[in-house]
């Protein structure tokens, strides 16, 4: 099970993640984002990471060259792109692309054409004129089960310290990811609410594959 903590903007926050146990660690590399990171903080996120998890640049509708650009500066295991990207994207990166699709009905979910072999990210639908990437609004967990009996899915939308052991019993997910719920206030994180998060998380996928706590 992945543990994804998505918009980390200090080493601090970075910290407490990895301690609790994350496995990813997202950066926001959209400038308009209040969780986007400048150069000089992506690197303290980069040097407090290393090579305790993996790190994922997060982009809405990126080129190539700018997805691998920032994969060889900062180390990206991943790129997460959010938006109306072209399709081809996936096949022309360096490195595995993660298309986010938001959905907005049950019926879109089991009806949209998905990427082959391609793991993909489940969002809730953003609000009208809000920049695209997370939501903060939550996929209902049937919708998003229909899916995940079918491919690996990454859940996303809505997701914190007091629901997602929830959303992996019922949906059983490749991983999960949280942001908006992990903060004091738009891209200010709080490290308990992290630690937590991700605490609950793994401690429902230890419960879920029945091994040990």
């Amino acid at each position: 099970m992945i543990v994804k903590v998505c918009g980390v903007r200090t080493p601090e926050v970075a910290e407490a993640a990895l301690d609790a146990g994350a496995d990813w660690i997202g950066l926001m590399l959209v400038p308009d984002s209040s969780r986007w990171v400048d150069d000089d903080a992506a690197m303290a996120v980069v040097r407090t990471v290393r090579d305790r998890a993996d790190l994922i640049g997060v982009f809405v509708e990126p080129s190539a060259a700018v997805c691998d650009e920032a994969a060889s500066r900062y180390r990206f295991a991943a790129v997460q792109v959010h938006g109306n990207f072209k399709r081809s994207l996936i096949t022309e990166c360096s490195v595995p692309v993660i298309p986010v699709f938001n959905i907005g009905d049950r019926a879109a979910a089991s009806t949209l054409e998905w990427p082959p072999d391609t793991l993909v990210m489940l969002d809730g639908m953003p609000d009208a004129g809000a920049l695209p990437g997370g939501t903060g609004h939550r996929v209902p967990l049937n919708w998003a089960a229909d899916v995940a009996r079918h491919r690996e899915i990454l859940l996303a939308g809505g997701l914190g310290p007091d629901d997602v052991a929830e959303a992996i019993t019922t949906v059983r997910p490749a991983g999960v990811d949280a942001s908006s719920r992990l903060e004091r206030r738009p891209g200010d994180k709080d490290p308990e609410l992290v630690r937590r998060y991700v605490t609950a998380a793994r401690a429902a996928a230890a419960q879920l594959c029945g091994a040990p706590q």
